[in-house]
């Protein structure tokens, strides 16, 4: 009865690389402070080896670099006095400002006041200042001046009008000299600056007088020939004459035209009305008319006493009968007066418009005699102008002559020393301690850099917290980085190491396998890695034997045709005994390569004799016909595999088992290799159930991973004897 295989399906859905290295960093990976601190924890020698390598290199440079000392003068540059020039003064009020005293510095720093320094210290022969060149040429000046520039410094201090000169050299005594004739040539300078400024000032003043005094002279004989010529001595009076009569004659001809305008409107009324007394008194010329208001007021008080006779008299009495004859008389007088009022209008008419027409004229010529006064001021003012601008420069050059003469004698920038130099006892360089303390801050913080870039670079897989983020599978197992394979040379420490936390850890890996299902679909495994010396063979082995242990009959089958291990690691040397490729070809039976160890109920097949073509041979005939046939005898298959980035065999092997376990190298793997490795697999139809973590460093135990030292506690004391391996 032929025996199949299950296959167990993949644990996870088939996703993209993309997305698998997308998900391989979440968000909090990076900020975890327990990382930090454990990256520097782990290369903490790479930061000791920096703080030593600098602190060496601060060492060093103080003990060869040369003692020196410093003297320092301090002076106040003042306020400036008036300056030659009237003109200048608004330049005068910007003298406090941070241009001016920084000119001020930079003037105490030039060249030509260091070599007046250097001459007047005479520094050319002085060999302690500046000893010959070592290689034998001579000293030339622009040397001598470049030692003294590095050796001077100017500095402002801020918010003041104090200024610092520092000179620093090996002799306290010469720095301080250097220092005090600094200032000093600087004053000297300044003085002999402003007398020549001065002196050159004055020749140009007195020039410039002579020149504008005969000038002045010929615009003054100008005008006097043009007043005589246009005979307009008194112009200006005649002028302001001729403008009042102007401006009066203008207001009397706009009042003219004005009542005119009134009479012709009153008259033009007056017309239209013809003889209507009734409608003619109601004209306000005519209201206003002084004989009209007589004849209105004579005939309403005549009226009032008729009004009063009537209450009296009767109609035919002598008095009534005067009294209305009295009123008609009145009432025709006002009618006369009105009429005679109204024929005075067209004579107010022809008045107003002869007294408008003999204004304009009279305006016209006025203003005719305007125009020929304007023109002969033109050129009379032109002259004036010109004249007083004459006199007003000859002025202004006059008083900046005497202006000249008595600040002839004063320093424009006065310069008052506030401290002078001294010679110092203590040297200010090299700081010993400032510098040690900045070596050493600089190598840790060099250090402390040069580790957080390499543990950034590094994508290693570091924690099982790590892992199962970055590739979202379970951690099986974890398996310490083990002295005692290193030290003893013993592989398989689950039979020779029982007490170790190696062996603990496959007995881990056993039971956590043991639970991913039932056992009839987990009874063929498959170990592999992304790259090789990640440790698959020893993984695979170890668990091979912490299977047998159980009592299991265990088939251990070294898939690795390219570089077979199986044999070599658990038998210590190399046979030419058949294996797996053997069988493939049909050379062999099952039962003729199979080889037992020194372990009880465990067994192995070696990869075999040498084969030109595994891949071709796996893709033709395959590992299924021989993992049924070893199911029949066996009650587990172990195949140790090769590295999936390194040849293709492996890929061609997972559809024939039911359990991969990828094994990874703690600290050293690339976790980009392995979700490639990932992809491949399930690209493959793999039915991986999750990581080993191999080789994993010891240092990493302090709070770090899944390391404890539980191991110490089972396997000491009253447990060592009485526990399961004790004996």
């Amino acid at each position: 009865m032929q025996h199949t295989v299950p296959q167990h399906p993949a644990s996870l859905g088939e996703k993209s690389l993309t997305s698998a290295m997308a998900e391989s960093y979440p968000p909090e990976y990076g900020a975890d402070p327990r990382r930090l601190f454990h990256t520097v924890v782990e290369r903490a020698w790479i930061i000791l080896l920096c703080f030593v390598v600098f602190a060496a290199l601060g060492a060093a440079y103080i003990h060869r670099a040369p003692v020196l000392y410093s003297s320092t003068a301090t002076i106040q540059v003042e306020r400036d006095i008036a300056p030659v020039f009237q003109q200048d003064a608004g330049q005068f009020r910007d003298l406090q400002a941070l241009d001016f005293l920084q000119t001020v510095v930079q003037s105490l720093k030039a060249r030509p006041l260091l070599e007046r320094v250097a001459a007047s210290n005479s520094l050319a022969g002085n060999m302690a200042f500046l000893p010959p060149p070592e290689d034998g040429s001579q000293r030339t000046p622009a040397n001598l001046i470049n030692a003294l520039e590095k050796t001077v410094s100017v500095k402002l201090r801020r918010g003041t009008r104090l200024i610092d000169i520092t000179v620093t050299h090996s002799s306290p005594v010469l720095a301080e000299k250097i220092a005090n004739s600094v200032v000093g040539e600087y004053t000297s300078e300044n003085a002999e600056r402003h007398v020549t400024s001065a002196e050159v000032a004055n020749e140009s003043l007195l020039k410039e007088a002579g020149r504008l005094r005969k000038k002045l002279q010929e615009s003054e004989n100008a005008l006097q020939a043009y007043k005589e010529q246009s005979k307009a001595s008194s112009l200006d009076d005649r002028q302001n004459t001729v403008v009042a009569a102007l401006k009066e004659l203008s207001t009397k001809l706009t009042e003219a035209k004005s009542l005119r305008i009134k009479a012709e409107s009153d008259f033009s009324q007056a017309q239209e009305l013809g003889t209507n007394v009734e409608a003619l008194i109601t004209l306000p010329t005519l209201a206003a008319d002084p004989t009209v208001v007589a004849a209105r007021l004579s005939l309403s008080k005549a009226e009032g006493d008729f009004a009063a006779l009537r209450q009296r008299y009767k109609e035919k009495h002598p008095k009534f009968l005067q009294a209305q004859t009295q009123i008609t008389t009145l009432q025709n007088d006002l009618q006369e007066t009105v009429l005679k009022a109204a024929r005075t209008i067209e004579a107010n008419l022809v008045r107003t418009r002869a007294s408008e027409a003999a204004l304009g004229q009279e305006l016209r010529a006025q203003e005719a005699e305007a125009l020929d006064l304007n023109k002969l001021s033109i050129q009379y003012s032109v002259l004036v102008r010109e004249v007083e601008s004459d006199r007003a420069l000859y002025d202004s050059v006059l008083k900046s002559m005497k202006e000249t003469t008595v600040t002839k004698e004063l320093n424009p920038v006065r310069v008052r020393v506030v401290q002078p130099a001294y010679a110092s006892d203590k040297p200010v360089s090299p700081r010993k301690a400032m510098i040690l303390g900045m070596s050493v801050m600089a190598g840790l913080c060099a250090g402390f850099m040069l580790v957080m870039g390499i543990g950034f670079l590094d994508t290693s897989v570091k924690t099982v917290d790590d892992a199962e983020a970055m590739f979202q599978l379970p951690v099986l197992t974890t398996i310490a980085q083990l002295k005692e394979v290193r030290r003893r040379h013993h592989p398989l420490v689950v039979l020779e190491e029982t007490k170790s936390s190696g062996a603990e850890s496959f007995r881990t890996l056993r039971t956590s396998l043991s639970m991913l299902g039932r056992v009839e679909d987990r009874r063929v495994f498959l170990f592999t890695s992304s790259l090789p010396q990640e440790g698959k063979t020893f993984c695979s082995i170890n668990y091979a034997a912490s299977l047998a242990q159980l009592g299991l009959k265990i088939l251990l089958v070294d898939g690795d045709l390219r570089r077979p291990t199986v044999e070599s690691t658990l038998l210590g040397k190399e046979t030419n005994h058949p294996g797996v490729t053997d069988c493939l070809t049909g050379h062999k039976t099952l039962e003729e390569v199979i080889q037992p160890t020194k372990q009880d109920r465990l067994f192995f097949i070696a990869g075999g004799t040498t084969a030109p073509n595994p891949a071709e041979l796996l893709a033709k005939d395959g590992l299924a016909g021989l993992i049924q046939e070893a199911l029949k005898t066996y009650d587990r298959v172990v195949i140790d595999s090769a590295p999936i980035h390194a040849v293709s065999d492996t890929l061609l092997m997972v559809t024939s088992v039911q359990t991969v376990c990828l094994v990874i190298r703690g600290a050293h793997t690339s976790s980009r290799s392995v979700v490639r490795c990932i992809q491949l697999l399930k690209t493959a139809g793999a039915p991986l159930s999750g990581l080993i973590l191999n080789r994993m460093p010891v240092h990493r135990r302090l709070g770090y991973g899944y390391y404890s030292p539980y191991y110490d506690y089972k396997y000491s004391g009253k447990y060592s004897k009485k526990g399961v391996y004790g004996a």
